[in-house]
């Protein structure tokens, strides 16, 4: 049986950086109080920055391998933002707090599209230079 060592360094890329995203998840949860409008918000609004800086820009600057960059956005971004949570707050406030849940709902789609936006922009000034690796 031949070991398909590709796939090995692209499940353990995604797994390692899935680790580093889950902890800091979890550590802007314990600053921002966890399971609240405002953790979840942020880390869903600035993920979507990220994760387009990544896939439309970090690649065309610095020459850097496929698993990294798989390992950044699928395992850290991937695990950093949080739809569920997302859905489940939702979900857990619309009867109770339905004005601040609209807004909550609002700011995560609104934001993250204007942010995916940024991001985009932010690739294309990349762009504009030389890969620099």
């Amino acid at each position: 049986m031949k070991v398909d060592w590709y796939r090995i360094g692209q499940f353990s890329s995604v797994f390692i950086g899935g680790m580093i995203g889950g902890v800091a998840r979890y550590e802007v949860g314990n600053w921002l109080s966890a399971n609240t409008f405002a953790g979840t918000t942020f880390v869903n609004v600035v993920g979507c920055f990220f994760l387009t800086v990544t896939i439309y820009g970090l690649d065309l600057v610095i020459d850097l391998p496929e698993w990294i960059i798989l390992g950044f956005g699928t395992g850290v971004i991937g695990a950093f933002t949080t739809f569920s949570t997302f859905a489940l707050l939702f979900a857990q406030n619309i009867q109770q707090q339905p004005i601040e849940t609209l807004w909550f709902l609002a700011i995560n789609l609104i934001g993250g599209f204007i942010t995916a936006i940024l991001g985009y922009l932010t690739a294309r000034l990349m762009d504009r230079g030389k890969k620099i690796w």
